[in-house]
Parts: structure tokens; C-alpha cells; sequence
């Protein structure tokens, strides 16, 4: 018995070394494979396999091999097919050991793929694979992509639960944002699919991949609607961000740490700032145009808020505090800011008619008149009448400053004489302010001097840009901005831009601006678009955006529109967009 025993655990012991020899070559020859020619490769892994045929890496990449060898081999239909073939065969074994491996259910779906077109019929159950390694490659963003490409590109044949899972897949990989595989995906979308309702379940909801697929929908000249609607969308999102931002800034702000409220409000001013209001072109009403002004102004006043906290001075943030009044319409508010710029030091305890200080007198000026205190500024401006001021050269757009507001209130209780004189006075020291020349032409129809109006008004065509500029077919590149500032006095304008055939022989889809507003997005057709304007005194910016394809800008000209004038608009104006639905 005892001599049983022995020879029983002896027959075990050189079974276990057989085994561990035999699984040692297996590891020896697959190592010696890597980095080897397929060929060799190929001769390395068959005799790892000779020797314990249980490991489903080797399995794997003789599949791989024998698959690199088929595409190595396309214009040879025999061959290719034969090393297509073996890669299916080596392909499954891998999967029979190990089930769970993603790539080789991966590689087999490829390896079908390939066999089906040389052997029709030969290929079933390749979607299967390939829904198999997405399912299991989890997190994996290689294959998910992989197998949404692949899907992507065969859409009319895949059946209904193809189709969901394929936008099911896509929709995780669009996800991580990716730009470049974003693009493959819109390319192949719009090869073999084309529907927009599939791309409406696809696209994650992030601002840049809607800007993106709205960009490429421009770019290819395909359904503006969509493209409208996205950018629209895109802006919503970004809305809703700079409120997130502005929030974080708030919160900072409550525990004194200026530094970091700061950047929140500055991202939150510069998301605000792309908003061109795509959805008054889209129809829609995504964002409300009072809920977006209170929350620049506040914005702006939190910035100057933050770097008064720090002890700046009135120079370094009466740009954001010149902005906030342009939109500031209530006096309260501007008492509310006034007494915290007193109480921070920013401005004396108490009004002081220096005029040494002209900036900070100018500001505190325009306070007073936002506040309706039109009286302690006509008694101010009397005084300044009598007194002798030097204004030194860098000074002098403050003292016009000062003028303007001095004149303006004067015109608010009806002394019209007396606004007059002021207004002169400015021009004196600036015959080309056309802010002056318009004050001056309102003053002088208030009292129907029509004469002193007439010269006013050949003053003022004298400085207002020219109502007709030849640019000589200029070509503007897709996707660039031509920006172009126009001088104009207030009045509601007619424009027409006028374009030639570029070198297509064809006209581009072209996006134009007014003042950072989306006013028209159309197919340029006949060469012309043709707007109607609202305008600002003073500088006016046009931009002018080639979609599709580059665009040659032939001709700009407009008129004033005499039927409907609208009264002089010294700021921005943010509730009154003009603009026209594009045609579709």
C-alpha cells in the first residue's frame, strides 16, 4: 500500500512538472513573439499553443496576427480570406477561456466584418461581438468609440435595437468631449445618417460640443434651423453657467475672499459676453432679456466691488462702474452705490467741487444725474460758468464729460438756452464729438431753430461714417470675424451689405452682428442682405461671419431711415434687438 502511495504522489509530482514545463514554454514563446515580424509572430505563438493550448492571450494575438496579415493582404482575395479566416477561429478559442475579455469579442466582430466580404453569409453574429466588447469594456473610451464608429457607418442596415444601442454608446462617448472624435462622429452622422432627431439623442448637453456640431452643420450648408436652434441652446447653457459663477463669486465675496469672488464674476462677465442671442433668430425664448441684464449689471458691480474691497482707486474700476450705469435705470440703486463709494473712500465724504479732479468730478456728476438730482447739477454748472478752469490736455474728455452732463440736465427742466451754451462750450474744445454735435442738434429742434439745425446736422454727416464704402470684393475667410466700427448719430438705419460670387461661383451662408447681437444668418441670395437698425450715437461695431465658405464683400450702404427715427441713445441698448428671422 505504502508502495502505492508513493508511486502515486511520484506520478503526481511529474505530471505538476510537466505541467509547469509545458506552461513555462507556453509564457517563454508567447514573450518571445512580442516585437516580432506577423509571420514570425505567428510561427512563435502556434508553438506556444503546441504546448498548453489553455491561454486565451495567445489566443488573442494569434487572431490579432492573422488579422493584420488579412488587411496586409486586401488585393489578394485567396489569401485574405484564409488569414480572416483563421483570425475568427483563434479569436474564439480566446473568448471560449475567457468570455469576458473585450477586446477579443472587439477583434472577432472586426475579423467577421472582414470574412463577410469574401464569404458572404459567413458573417453572423458580428454585431453581437461588437455589443458584447462595448458592454464589457465599461469605461473603455477605445472601444466604445470603436464600436460607435463602426455602427455609424453601417446605420441603414443595423436593425431598431442596433440603432439604440448605438446612441445609447455614442451618446458616453460624446460625452468625454473629445473634439476630434466628435467631428468623425458629426462626419459619419451626416454620410450615412442624416437624421437630426438621431443627433438631438446623441449630443451631450455641453455648450462647446452643441457650438461645434452647430459650426458643422454651417460649414457642410446643411438645415440652418438646427444650427440656429443649437447655438441658441449653446448660449442657454452658458447663461445658466454665468449664473453658477456669479453665485460662486457671491459666496466669496460674503467671506472677504476678493481674489477668488473676482474670477468668478470675471467668467461669469466673459460667458455673458459670447451671448449674441442666437434665439431671436430660432424663435425661441430661452433666455429672458431682463433676467440677462440684471445679471451683467450685477456682475459688473460685484467686479468693481471686488477691487474697491481691495482698496483700489476710482481709476482702476470706473470702467466696470461706467458700464453698470449705462444700464442702471433705477435711482435707488445708484443712492445704494453712491453711499458705498463714499463710505469705502472711493469718493469724498461729501461732493466736492474740485476741479483739479476732474475724472472723479465727472463721475460723481453722472451719479447725480442717474439720480435725478438734475438741480444740484444746474446750480454746480452755474458755478462752473463763473470759474476760471485749466484743462490740461489729458483731462479733456472728462470736462466734455462734465459739459455733457451739466448741458443734459439743463435740457431736462426745459432750459434749452442755457444747455445750448454748454454744448458749445464742448465743441470748442472737440468740434468732432459727434455725442456734442447730436446734443447740440436735439437742443436746437427742441427750439425749432431750423437753420442752426441744418448746420449741425452737415457737421455731424461730416464725422458719421460714410454711407457708402467700396470694399472691392475683399474675400473674407470662413469662420473669420470682419469687424467694422461705424460713427452714426442715434437714428434708426437701413443697411444693406452686398456681396460678389467667390471663387465657387457660388454665395456662402453669412452671419452679421450689430453692436454683439445676432441680426441676420441667411444664404446670401441675389448678393444682398438688407437690415434694419437701431443704432447708438457714436461708434457702432458690424461684424461680418462667412459660415460656409468664404465670402467677397463687394459694397456696404445705408441711409437713415426718416419714417421712423428713433431719439438719440447715449449707451448700449439691451432690450431692443432688431433683427429678422432667417430663411430657411
Amino acid at each position: 500500500m505504502n508502495v502505492l502511495k508513493k508511486a502515486g504522489l511520484l506520478a503526481a509530482l511529474v505530471i505538476f512538472g510537466l505541467l509547469s514545463v509545458f506552461v513555462y514554454l507556453n509564457s517563454h514563446f508567447y514573450y518571445k513573439s512580442i516585437g516580432k515580424e506577423e509571420t514570425e509572430k505567428i510561427e512563435f505563438l502556434e508553438r506556444s499553443n503546441k504546448y498548453c493550448p489553455l491561454n486565451d492571450v495567445v489566443f488573442y494575438e494569434l487572431g490579432k496576427s492573422y488579422f493584420d496579415l488579412g488587411l496586409a493582404s486586401l488585393s489578394d482575395p485567396g489569401t485574405a480570406e484564409s488569414h480572416f479566416r483563421k483570425s475568427v477561429q483563434s479569436l474564439r478559442k480566446s473568448i471560449v477561456i475567457n468570455p469576458a475579455s473585450p477586446f477579443s469579442h472587439f477583434y472577432l466582430g472586426q475579423a467577421l466584418l472582414h470574412l463577410g466580404l469574401y464569404a458572404p453569409g459567413e458573417d453572423s453574429g458580428l454585431y453581437e461581438e461588437f455589443r458584447k466588447a462595448a458592454l464589457l469594456a465599461g469605461e473603455d473610451s477605445r472601444v466604445f468609440g470603436e464600436v460607435g464608429r463602426l455602427f455609424l457607418s453601417r446605420w441603414p442596415e443595423l436593425s431598431e435595437e442596433d440603432r439604440g444601442f448605438t446612441v445609447a454608446i455614442l451618446r458616453r462617448t460624446m460625452a468625454r468631449r473629445d473634439s476630434e472624435k466628435i467631428a468623425l462622429f458629426m462626419s459619419l452622422w451626416e454620410l450615412n445618417v442624416g437624421d437630426y432627431k438621431v443627433m438631438d439623442e446623441i449630443l451631450p448637453a455641453d455648450a462647446r460640443v452643441y457650438r461645434q456640431y452647430a459650426r458643422f452643420l454651417g460649414e457642410k450648408a446643411l438645415s440652418l434651423e438646427e444650427r440656429q436652434k443649437y447655438l441658441a441652446r449653446a448660449e442657454k447653457l452658458e447663461f445658466e453657467r454665468a449664473k453658477r459663477e456669479y453665485q460662486a463669486g457671491e459666496a466669496e465675496l460674503i467671506r472677504f475672499q476678493t481674489k477668488e469672488a473676482f474670477g468668478h464674476f470675471r467668467t461669469s462677465l466673459d460667458l455673458l459676453k459670447r451671448i449674441r442671442f442666437y434665439q431671436t433668430l430660432a424663435a425661441q425664448n430661452l433666455i429672458s432679456n431682463g433676467e440677462f441684464r440684471e445679471l451683467l449689471k450685477s456682475t459688473l458691480l460685484n467686479l468693481a466691488k471686488c477691487r474697491i474691497e481691495e482698496r483700489a482707486e476710482l481709476s482702476e474700476v470706473e470702467d466696470y462702474l461706467r458700464q453698470y450705469l449705462a444700464l442702471e435705470d433705477q435711482p435707488a440703486r445708484i443712492t445704494e452705490l453712491e453711499t458705498y463709494l463714499r463710505h469705502r473712500g472711493v469718493l469724498p465724504a461729501r461732493f466736492e467741487r474740485n476741479f483739479e479732479d476732474l475724472d472723479r468730478l465727472a463721475f460723481e456728476l453722472l451719479l447725480f444725474f442717474k439720480e435725478n438730482r438734475y438741480r444740484e447739477i444746474i446750480n454746480f454748472g452755474r458755478e462752473l460758468g463763473t470759474s476760471f478752469v485749466v484743462v490740461p490736455e489729458a483731462k479733456k474728455r472728462d470736462y466734455i464729460r462734465i459739459l455733457h452732463l451739466v448741458g443734459d440736465s439743463f435740457q431736462k427742466v426745459d432750459f434749452l438756452y442755457d444747455a445750448g451754451d454748454l454744448y458749445e462750450k464742448a465743441l470748442a474744445i472737440d468740434p468732432t464729438s459727434i455725442e456734442t454735435l447730436v446734443r447740440t442738434r436735439q437742443n436746437y429742434e427742441r427750439l425749432n431753430d431750423e437753420r442752426k439745425k441744418a448746420e449741425v446736422e452737415r457737421a455731424i454727416e461730416k464725422i458719421m461714417t460714410s454711407k457708402e464704402i467700396d470694399f472691392r470684393n475683399m474675400v473674407i475667410n470662413r469662420g473669420t470675424v470682419f469687424p467694422l466700427t461705424m460713427v452714426l448719430d442715434g437714428q434708426k438705419i437701413a443697411l444693406e451689405l452686398r456681396f460678389g460670387k467667390n471663387d465657387q461661383g457660388d454665395l456662402p451662408l453669412v452671419a452679421v452682428f450689430f453692436n454683439g447681437r445676432v441680426v441676420r444668418e441667411e444664404p446670401v441670395e441675389g448678393g444682398l442682405i438688407s437690415l434694419s437698425l437701431e443704432t447708438k450715437v457714436g461708434e457702432n461695431k458690424v461684424e461680418i461671419l462667412p459660415v460656409s465658405r468664404p465670402a467677397s464683400l463687394a459694397r456696404l450702404v445705408y441711409r437713415i431711415s426718416n419714417d421712423d427715427k428713433t431719439l438719440p441713445i447715449f449707451g448700449p441698448k439691451l432690450d431692443r434687438t432688431v433683427s429678422s428671422r432667417a430663411k430657411r
